[in-house]
């Protein structure tokens, strides 16, 4: 994987400095300074990234069409990896405020950032501010990846098409953090706001979640478009779809267990972050599923401590061993990775031999990430 993803990787980050310094002159014509700081705070940003899912744009069109991307089609995959790489910026952006997050990738987030530029330069209510910046950034963002999307240099179908697709999926992301926001305030005896179902998700709720907020986003989406900017059938694209739903899963899913055993320094963000904020996550289901009367009644006192830390984590571990909820999450996880593998058993019969190697490549990465 590594050689097939480094190339394309780099190549994502030219096409990403290239749109952002484009925009940065045009953004400074509605807001002197702010529009070139802008820019420049969102390429730093997104060029901290792995940028998977810009890479995955590439090789969804390789996937699709049997064939090594080259000449204008190289450009358009190019290019639409680069508005996923936006759109993941933007979504990052507000996630972190939403979640109160100062630090991501071991740096401070961008909210705070301005919050420490206004600060330093004696401007008020820093914190409020900071974070409405950050808001305006992350639309910038978004912004940003569909005028890429709409402007790709293919077939108008092919864009139109695109473009549909990113909207689409982008929609079910928003909907979907909707209600992972609503999950993380909900408490004890609360009743449901919005409908009439639990206010603690089942496995079902859960894993909709997961599919809609990360999974198909993160990896259905950008195989998806480029399978729309090849050209290809509609069953082609589907099958990418939910190949990519099966590893998106597994991603969400491994996401959670780094949240609880990962090193925080090699992670980039603070561990614990999920358990403070009680986030609905599937290990947590299957933890407190599996415990029973007094580590039951322990470990829900943890979930949603806003000073959990060291020691709680350290709580959550020794039960998730004892209780064989670690043994259980990973099992999941091998399951959803064989099924990535197994819907895409034809497609990667017929792909170039470096796009099969490198998706056989990320499934496993998937599974043995440890950031």
């Amino acid at each position: 994987m590594l050689a097939y993803f480094n190339a394309a990787r780099n190549a994502v980050q030219d096409r990403i400095r290239e749109l952002l310094e484009g925009s940065a002159a045009r953004w400074d014509a509605a807001a002197p300074g702010l529009g070139t700081d802008a820019a420049r705070r969102l390429e730093v940003f997104a060029l901290r990234g792995k940028l998977i899912r810009g890479v995955l744009v590439r090789l969804g069109y390789e996937l699709a069409s049997g064939k090594t991307a080259e000449g204008g089609a190289l450009e358009a995959v190019e290019r639409a990896g680069a508005a996923m790489e936006l759109f993941q910026s933007g979504l990052l952006v507000h996630d972190d405020i939403m979640d109160r997050d100062r630090t991501r990738r071991g740096v401070p987030t961008i909210h705070v950032e301005y919050e420490r530029a206004l600060e330093e330069a004696g401007y008020g209510d820093p914190v409020h501010y900071g974070e409405a910046l950050g808001i305006c950034a992350g639309d910038l963002a978004y912004f940003a990846g569909f005028g890429v999307i709409a402007s790709l240099p293919v077939a108008p179908e092919a864009a139109r098409k695109a473009a549909e697709i990113a909207a689409t999926e982008l929609c079910l992301v928003g909907a979907a953090q909707m209600l992972d926001v609503a999950n993380g305030a909900a408490r004890p005896g609360a009743r449901n706001a919005f409908g009439p179902g639990p206010v603690d998700p089942d496995e079902e709720g859960i894993l909709r979640l997961y599919r809609y907020k990360t999974g198909r986003y993160t990896f259905s989406l950008p195989l998806a478009l480029g399978a729309a900017i090849a050209g290809a059938d509609e069953a082609t694209r589907l099958a990418l779809e939910a190949s990519g739903e099966e590893l998106g899963l597994l991603f969400q899913l491994k996401d959670d267990e780094l949240g609880i055993y990962a090193d925080e320094a090699e992670l980039g963000k603070p561990l614990g972050s999920d358990l403070r904020e009680d986030k609905k996550t599937f290990f947590r289901l299957l933890l407190l599923r599996a415990a029973k009367g007094e580590t039951a009644a322990s470990l829900r006192s943890v979930f949603g401590d806003p000073r959990a830390g060291a020691a709680e984590l350290a709580k959550v571990r020794e039960a998730a061993e004892a209780l064989g909820v670690k043994t259980d999450h990973d099992a999941r996880m091998r399951a959803y990775a064989e099924g990535a593998l197994a819907k895409l058993d034809g497609i990667l019969s017929e792909a170039p031999e470096a796009a099969a190697r490198a998706f056989r490549e990320l499934v496993a990465y998937s599974l043995e990430r440890t950031s």
